[in-house]
């Protein structure tokens, strides 16, 4: 990853500059010999360093002048180096905009050497560790943010100013502040570790609408968590996002846990639901302890035998068919009022629907399993609000009527 430069270098770019002028490196450029040889190119620090030792005033000027000049292209401040002057004006708005999603990109650089010696007992695979951290995570959340926020008003600088330059006129769209919470910032670290700011660079990417004849409009990036998710695997941004509706249910702002409370469904959404394993007995497990303690149980199991059929329990759309360590084989479905119905340890990966079908409550979705961290046959059922906090599936059986729920199993 990327490290910002040290003060040391930065001091020695800045005295460079003071050599350098843009003439004397066109001039010198013109006047210097073709190398019967190409050799190898230098590293912008190398150019540095060498202009830096020579004692030729005019060598000094034009190799730090190119080197400072590249070093600016590099972190968007500038979208063309002089080579490019002559080229299409449609290529050059190309490059600024390339420019600008430089600038962003830079400013996601991020020393997390520093940032995870504050981590305390931590254990990446235990939800608690990071709740324990809710305070680094914090301050990972507002560092990426007032970054994001900077280079945002930087790129907008930069690109005006350009296309001033070039008389192109600009259309832009008010900018979204962006405001990653430490959950987020959590989720995605659990998932992508040191990678999370690769994937932030990737995100956010500003678009571009129009022409150089007709004006461009500037479409600012507003990624939502699942956006920048989704620039890893599949898996990766289901995990990520389980992840995401675990620390919303069981922890607080401030990163203490959360009391236990029960949901009340309108009596219109309770008609929209059924068993999903009819004759299954449905067990309150809320907030059991599971994976040795480490993280409590956000759902409701139903045991059954082996290759029971499994019934989607509402309308909706199959967002996700996968495996995971955890769920096993799992299928998520969305239902029309915006609730997540997951369903998990099946038997085998589902073939009776894909990803994208749209389901009637009652249809076959899978059949009963124990896959992933599962010791007997049964169907986990997680319910996930709209607003992306788990819910008891017991309560919404108990309330809709749906049984045989656990103490009333039949004789």
């Amino acid at each position: 990853m990327k490290r910002l430069l040290q003060p040391k270098i930065i001091s020695l770019l800045l005295s460079a500059l003071i050599l350098a002028s843009t003439a004397s490196v066109r001039s010198a450029k013109a006047e210097s010999p073709t190398p019967s040889a190409t050799p190898e190119p230098l590293t912008i620090l190398e150019q540095l360093q060498q202009a830096c030792s020579t004692e030729e005033e005019s060598t000094v000027a034009c190799s730090a002048a190119c080197a400072a000049e590249q070093l600016r292209y590099d972190e968007g401040l500038v979208s063309c180096l002089p080579e490019d002057a002559n080229q299409p004006r449609y290529l050059r708005l190309n490059a600024m905009f390339d420019a600008t999603n430089r600038i962003l990109s830079h400013s996601l650089t991020f020393d997390w050497s520093g940032w995870s010696k504050t981590l305390v007992a931590f254990k990446p695979k235990e939800y608690d560790c990071y709740a324990q951290n809710q305070i680094a995570f914090s301050t990972l959340a507002n560092t990426l943010n007032t970054a994001l926020r900077s280079a945002s008003a930087l790129s907008g600088k930069v690109l005006s100013r350009d296309l001033r330059a070039e008389n192109i006129a600009l259309h832009t769209t008010p900018r979204q502040e962006p405001n990653l919470n430490w959950r987020e910032c959590a989720a995605l670290y659990s998932v992508f570790g040191e990678d999370t700011t690769q994937l932030m660079q990737e995100a956010f990417s500003v678009q571009q609408e129009g022409s150089a004849i007709r004006g461009v409009t500037i479409r600012w990036p507003n990624p939502s968590f699942a956006d920048i998710a989704a620039h890893g695997t599949k898996e990766q941004l289901v995990e990520a996002k389980l992840a995401l509706y675990y620390l919303n249910t069981v922890y607080q702002d401030d990163g203490s846990v959360a009391p236990v409370s029960a949901f009340q469904f309108s009596k219109e959404y309770l008609s929209t639901v059924t068993h999903p394993v009819p004759g299954g007995v449905i067990k309150n497990g809320w907030y059991d302890p599971r994976s040795h303690r480490t993280r409590v149980h956000t759902g409701t199991d139903i045991r059954m035998s082996s290759k029971t059929p499994i019934l989607s329990m509402t309308d909706g759309v199959v967002l996700y068919v996968g495996f995971l360590p955890i769920p096993g084989n799992y299928v998520i479905i969305r239902d029309p009022s915006g609730y997540e119905y997951h369903y998990y340890h099946m038997y085998e990966l589902s073939t009776f629907v894909k990803e994208g079908d749209v389901v009637k409550q009652g249809q076959q979705i899978g059949r009963v399993g124990s896959t992933g961290n599962s010791v007997a046959y049964h169907l986990h059922v997680g319910l996930v609000s709209p607003d992306g906090v788990y819910l008891n599936p017991y309560d919404l059986f108990t309330q809709a009527g749906i049984g045989p729920v656990q103490g009333q199993e039949p004789e």
